[in-house]
């Protein structure tokens, strides 16, 4: 255990989590002095960043050279039960094992009318989440109580108790094949949300072909259906076909109808809602994200982790809505609260999301005409491309860079990205036609000095964007931000934000 990782376990505790450790589990004489872990505990909870020889000179000389290694892996193991501890109120399935031991032990003191009683209660729980794992030992346990303590039991009684499965075994199989079919597809789309290399798009398609993926299962199993539409969803996604749309809204739509499997699997939740607000937006179809979003349901993502998750895919839903839609006032405040909770979701979110989010909110930026945030956000975006996905928001990031640069109108600014622009896309890949066009009509007309020429330059620029409009690569891009929309402001001389107001209404009449 290095030093850093008790800073970082301590720091991320709930204030519920260290005063459970403080006052319910470390038992020590008060009347007598602290115990020495306890106040290392203090002392690095209230440190901003890990400072050892600071932690020595506090606690001298009780804490010293020799012995603050020992005294840090105490209570660090002391940490990890306590949080183990607590976490077994509040998570179910370890309240589950917790009452299959308890039957374990009943059973061996021959109070089988107790285990019995416990049993029934857990298998009951055990099948309404799914936990096969756990069935499987709750089944096993059945079986001993039953046949070497019960003789009296009638033999249909017996096999009905044992056998009442939401999943029988022969369908255990079809989950286990979802289960890796689903993980598969979610590497892929881990990787590019388009734009699949050949060896990965034949992957996609082979998995599509699997027998088991040809129609939805006819099962009492929600995991069983969750896996096929999540599986189904996200392969036809990065796919780029908008019927990806129908199998993640219906599976959604099933989550947030069952609160139990909300309330215990939070994780794949999360998942679920994510693939929803993408292929949304890829089927060009926003009727149903504040519904979605705003479902009571959510409130029950209850970890601080998790709901750092939710609230960062319901705020990018509602920012893409609602500049989608010209509601610029909604835009204002949906921006005005990410950036007070961003700090918080930044601590708790992976990489991918946060510079999504970033990227999100530079647009936002930007078509309420404030450069320098946009400038500033789309720059952090940057900063986290280090794990080599999502190479599409990369070249995107670059290429916006440049319209945020022509609108700041700085000659030295936009020079500087221009060549680090011009460096990424003829460096590291050879720019896509729609990418290579943008980059030189954006910098020639920068530099004219007539309105009446950079139109023109702006206006042959449009055209040939329309002419691609059908390329894939060039319409998830454009997903992102509207560029042929904001060229079209320029040439227009009208406000992009103005554009998109008059031409929404206009579709809406």
């Amino acid at each position: 255990m290095t030093s850093n990782n008790i800073w970082q376990l301590i720091q991320s505790m709930s204030p519920q989590e260290k005063r459970f450790f403080r006052r319910d589990y470390a038992l020590y004489d008060k009347e007598k002095e602290l115990p020495l872990y306890l106040a290392l505990f203090d002392s690095i909870n209230k440190q901003e960043a890990y400072d050892e020889a600071e932690l020595l000179r506090q606690l001298k000389p009780r804490l010293k050279a020799d012995n603050i290694s020992y005294t840090k892996n105490y209570l660090y193991e002391q940490l990890c039960q306590a949080l183990l501890r607590q976490n077994q109120s509040q998570e179910q399935d370890a309240e589950i094992f917790g009452q299959l031991q308890l039957i374990r032990v009943f059973r061996k003191k021959g109070l089988y009318k107790q285990a019995l009683k416990i049993w029934q209660k857990a298998i009951v729980q055990a099948r309404a989440l799914e936990l096969f794992g756990l069935i499987f030992q709750l089944k096993e346990e059945y079986r001993k109580l039953q046949l070497y303590h019960n003789p009296k039991i009638k033999n249909p009684e017996l096999q009905n108790e044992y056998n009442n499965n939401i999943l029988y075994s022969s369908e255990f199989t079809h989950l286990i094949k979802l289960q890796e079919l689903h993980f598969s597809a979610l590497i892929i789309r881990r990787k590019a949300h388009f734009n699949l290399c050949r060896e990965d798009k034949e992957k996609v398609h082979a998995i599509l072909q699997e027998p088991i993926m040809q129609e939805e299962p006819r099962t009492n199993s929600f995991l069983i259906r969750h896996y096929y539409r999540m599986t189904k969803a996200t392969l036809l996604y990065v796919l780029n076909d908008s019927s990806a749309y129908a199998f993640a809204y219906q599976n959604v739509s099933a989550w947030q109808a069952n609160v139990q499997h909300v309330s215990y699997d939070q994780d794949n939740y999360i998942e679920v809602l994510y693939i929803f607000y993408y292929s949304a937006v890829l089927a060009k179809d926003t009727s149903r994200i504040e519904e979605v979003m705003n479902h009571p349901v959510n409130q029950k993502v209850n970890t601080e982790s998790n709901y750092a998750y939710v609230e960062t895919i319901k705020y990018l839903a509602l920012n893409r809505l609602y500049n989608r839609s010209g509601n610029y006032e909604k835009v204002s405040q949906v921006l005005a609260y990410i950036k007070t909770r961003l700090p918080h979701w930044s601590r708790h979110i992976n990489a991918e999301l946060a510079r999504t989010l970033y990227l999100s909110v530079g647009v936002a930026n930007f078509a309420l005409d404030q450069f320098e945030d946009a400038f500033y956000y789309i720059k952090q975006s940057i900063l986290l491309f280090n794990d080599k996905t999502r190479e599409e928001q990369y070249s995107f990031a670059y290429l916006f860079l440049l319209l945020v640069c022509y609108e700041k109108g700085e000659p030295y600014l936009f020079e500087v990205q221009y060549k680090s622009s011009y460096s990424y896309f003829y460096r590291n890949k050879m720019p896509l036609p729609f990418e290579k066009s943008t980059i030189q009509a954006v910098a020639k007309a920068f530099h004219c000095k007539r309105q009446k020429d950079k139109k023109v330059i702006l206006q042959a620029l449009l055209d040939t964007l329309q002419a691609s409009q059908n390329d894939p690569v060039q319409q998830q891009v454009f997903n992102f931000f509207n560029v042929p929309r904001w060229l079209e402001s320029k040439t227009k001389d009208i406000p992009y934000k103005d554009l998109v107001y008059l031409q929404v209404n206009a579709e809406n009449v």
